[in-house]
């Protein structure tokens, strides 16, 4: 059984100076990294903690934002702020009208601070210009747009240190100044110091530009695309660690990895989600097959069978989009024990033969009240994953084992669908969750010692609903059944009671509020995944929403969202941290949603749906050591999608077009129908 104390964080962010909280009014994190330092660029505007500052971390190590390399216990990040004295005063300039934001004029990810005194126009930028050594360039440019000489320090520090340089600018002048953060991989200490000149780029711009890159046409979607599509890969470590929420958890899980990993595929860099899942397939399966979550190996009551199958299935997807199947046969025996596991008799429901457990998608268990169960999430990705292990199997021979992964998968996807006594589906769609008995389970009862805090929904005195849940979108996000089928527009149709629960600035709840073991709120990358659901089953507007909300939120500049929006009960539990699985569901619902990538042994398919505001689409996707080069605008005047590639005209098939596989790079230009909006 799972301690409660497990959920136990005893830092307190009352403690200390204002920066400690992750939560400051209307802050913004700007991520950037190159796997070898991480540094975060903060904004607090509401000024609830320090204007600005920079944090920077050693990526090998998951820590809290109090223990970042450059915070001071007294003052925090105030230090690292950039201040300019003028010769003799005591106080340095006031900034005024200070703005930050990314640079997209930029050829790599950089975040610009501007601001300006009644003297000096002052711009800093903040990137990572090398990919093989730990170091962070501040580049300061400094303009005197006064009438007379300015002669003054910039100074700024970090904890216990300082920096200055003198400068004298004439009328007019201009001066550009590089501060080089280092950090020593071994101690993870950090040196500053006032560089010569700025260092060379070009590392790290090949590294950026050999990425994927995506024009949506439409503003807020493509602001969150770059945005995720450049923080995700710089918050990966070289040895492929990333914490599941920055600041929050310091633990990791093969769920949230796993789609990192995908993500990070999809947005063009395979060498990175290699080696994600190569940690993933030597350090978290264990020798039986089990995995691990929140950095634990847990009893087989509480094991979280969905990872299993979420691991096969990204792995697949990397072999399908690379053609590496070296770590397939480097790993196999590890594949077939991660593909065995949540097949062994003690996971077994005699009846149906549909795995059972005691916890469930969201990791609440038997102390939260959930008894031993058939969970829908855990089925269906068990399922799909044992597809993608069957495609791994066939493509280096072994018959047997694709046969029997395959007929396995096809026996759970019967049993969830059409069993007279265990199915997972009913006149609202899918269901969450069925007793070992074959009734459903609605509602849940907290033990008495669940160490819940006294005003969350779980501890009330009122019914605990299991229903709706998110959860049950992702058999549609992952093509367990037909988008438009009648089973995913009734499952669609309840998840709409999990938008605005008890709030009013929109997104969806993972589940029902009152079975939260935590505050109500909306959660980012639920949300999201049932945003790409909804574009599956045709319901643009209502995907729309979602990039909508989003882009009401005070983190949508810096395009990092924290877990949930709601209040934090800090400790007993973690602060809010900011999550990566958000970024990759906007990769995932840009890449496979919109533009319908999905490859395959010998092709890929392409099936792109332009949402609402979308005319043209254009970009190009690394694929098989090649490119893809693509162009779809919408074309009012056609009914079904017109294709060429490589100036060829293409068959276009209900499931998009099938491009074989080239060795040299693909070009292709689509014409696509104005689509109905299914609401």
């Amino acid at each position: 059984m799972i301690n409660v104390e497990e959920h136990v964080y005893h830092d307190d962010p009352k403690i200390g100076p204002s920066d400690v909280r992750t939560e400051l009014m209307d802050v913004r994190y700007y991520f950037i990294g190159n796997g070898r330092i991480e540094a975060a660029i903060q904004h607090a505007p509401a000024g609830d903690g320090s204007l600005y500052g920079l944090l920077l971390m050693d990526p090998k190590q998951l820590k809290m934002k109090r223990e970042a390399l450059t915070f001071d216990p007294e003052t925090g990040i105030a230090k690292t702020m950039l201040d300019i004295f003028i010769e003799g005063a005591e106080s340095p300039l006031e900034r005024e009208n200070l703005a930050i934001g990314w640079d997209d004029g930029q050829e790599l990810p950089c975040v610009r601070v501007d601001w300006q005194t009644k003297q000096l126009a002052v711009s800093e930028l903040f990137y990572c210009a090398e990919l093989s050594c730990a170091r962070v360039v501040r580049e300061i440019s400094l303009r005197n747009h006064s009438s007379e000489t300015v002669a003054c320090r910039i100074a700024t520090g970090m904890q216990s240190r300082s920096l200055l340089r003198s400068v004298h600018l004439s009328p007019g002048d201009e001066a550009n100044l590089w501060i080089l953060y280092s950090m020593d991989e071994g101690t993870a200490e950090v040196e500053f110091v006032f560089g010569d000149q700025q260092p060379s780029v070009e590392e790290s711009k090949q590294f950026w530009s050999a990425g994927t890159q995506i024009q949506l046409g439409l503003s807020p979607l493509d602001h969150l695309f770059k945005t995720a599509a450049r923080q995700l890969p710089a918050m990966i470590s070289r040895q492929g660690r990333i914490d599941a929420s920055i600041w929050q958890y310091r633990r990791e899980w093969i769920r949230d990895q796993a789609f990192m990993a995908h993500a990070v595929l999809l947005s063009g860099h395979p060498p990175i989600a290699r080696v994600i899942l190569e940690r993933l397939l030597c350090d978290f399966v264990s020798e039986d097959g089990s995995t691990v979550d929140s950095s634990e190996v847990r009893a087989p009551a509480d094991a979280e069978l969905d990872q299993n199958g979420t691991l096969l299935h990204v792995l697949h997807e990397y072999v399908l989009w690379t053609g590496d199947l070296g770590l397939v046969r480097s790993y196999w025996d590890r594949i077939v024990r991660t593909a065995e596991f949540p097949l062994q008799q003690i996971f077994r429901e005699p009846a149906s033969g549909l795995m059972f457990n005691q916890r469930d998608y969201w990791e609440r268990h038997s102390v939260y009240g959930i008894q031993p169960g058939i969970e829908l999430a855990y089925q269906v990705l068990v399922a799909i994953g044992l597809v993608a292990a069957a495609g791994l199997a066939r493509q280096i021979g072994r018959v047997r084992e694709a046969e029997r992964w395959q007929a396995e998968a096809m026996r759970i996807r019967e049993a969830v669908l059409n069993h007279p006594t265990h199915a997972l589906v009913g006149k609202r769609g899918f269901f969450k969750r069925r007793g070992i008995d074959g009734a459903i389970q609605e509602f849940i009862v907290p033990q008495p010692d669940a160490g819940l805090p006294r005003k969350v929904g779980l501890a009330r005195d009122i019914p605990h609903p299991l229903n709706p849940d998110s959860s049950c979108a992702l058999p549609i996000v992952y093509g367990f059944v037909p988008a438009a089928s009648k089973i995913a527009k009734d499952t669609m149709d309840q998840m709409e009671d999990l938008w605005n629960q008890g709030w009013q600035f929109g997104g969806y709840g993972r589940y029902h509020m009152d079975s939260d073991p935590d505050s109500p709120g909306p959660w980012p990358f639920p949300s999201l995944y049932i945003a790409r659901a909804h574009i599956e089953c045709g319901a643009y507007r209502k995907a729309l929403r979602v990039i909508d909300w989003l882009a009401s939120l005070p983190q949508y500049p810096s395009g990092s969202f924290f877990e949930m929006y709601g209040h934090r009960i800090a400790p007993p539990y973690a602060q809010n941290g900011i999550v990566p699985w958000n970024w990759a569901e906007v990769i995932m619902l840009v890449t496979k949603n919109i533009l319908g990538l999905q490859p395959e042994e010998d092709a890929i398919r392409i099936r792109p749906r332009l949402l609402p505001g979308m005319n043209c689409v254009k970009g190009s996707v690394p694929y098989r050591n090649r490119r893809i080069h693509f162009k779809f605008e919408r074309n009012s005047q056609i009914v079904k999608p017109q294709y060429e590639v490589d100036s060829h005209q293409f068959e276009t098939l209900a499931e998009g077009v099938r491009i074989p596989f080239s060795d040299m790079d693909i070009r292709i230009v689509g014409n696509i129908p104005l689509l109905e909006d299914v609401l």
